[in-house]
């Protein structure tokens, strides 16, 4: 994939991350309860906002986790090593780095 590409790539879906990453924390700090119906309170209610708010904090991590990721992709592509296994050193398949262009390894590679 020619880096010029890439980097308009990768420059966007940290765009994109970062949005919903302070979406989603700006609700949370707000009080998911205010989406809850008001009137009675039950354990059933409480549950349910408990299970939410650990939903929320397993996509927050899991989009900053990704982040992290297009960051030192980015990275890679200032240093001349974008489209390189971290693990091989092997060229990255294009329709690899197509399909996820903050890709670190071949496919069947494990970090």
């Amino acid at each position: 994939m020619d880096t010029q590409v890439a980097r308009e790539r990768l420059l966007e879906l940290r765009r994109e991350l970062q949005e919903t990453i302070e979406g989603v924390t700006s609700r949370m700090e707000a009080g998911v309860t205010a989406d809850l119906p008001t009137g009675g309170h039950d354990f059933g209610d409480e549950g349910a906002h408990e299970q939410q708010a650990a939903e929320q904090d397993a996509f927050v991590e899991a989009a900053r986790t990704r982040l992290a990721g297009v960051e030192d992709a980015l990275r890679r592509i200032e240093d001349g090593t974008y489209g390189l296994s971290v693990v091989s050193g092997k060229p990255i398949p294009e329709e690899r780095l197509e399909a996820r262009p903050d890709a670190l390894t071949l496919a069947d590679e494990e970090l």
